[in-house]
């Protein structure tokens, strides 16, 4: 136990070592007016991705909710294909 414990301990430091560095060249990168404006114009893409699909699940998800039905529905359709 005392291993796994050194383990997790060693992944857990290398994992924060990496995650400062990209922290640090990430504030490098945006230090610079040109990098933030495009960093900017990714973050706005995304944003719009992000929304279109969400958009779609919903639009999926109400779908397949008005082809189930109502609970109730789906519990009687059990029963009578349980029945036969």
């Amino acid at each position: 136990m005392a291993e796994n414990s050194k383990g997790n301990s060693l992944a857990a430091g290398v994992a924060g070592a990496v995650i400062g560095a990209a922290a640090a060249a990430a504030a490098i990168a945006l230090s610079d007016e040109k990098n933030r404006k495009k960093a900017e114009k990714v973050l706005e893409d995304l944003e719009k991705q992000g929304s279109k699909v969400l958009k779609e699940i919903s639009k999926k998800a109400m779908e397949l909710k008005d082809m189930v039905g109502k609970p109730s529905e789906a519990k009687e359709a059990t029963k009578k294909l349980k029945a036969k």
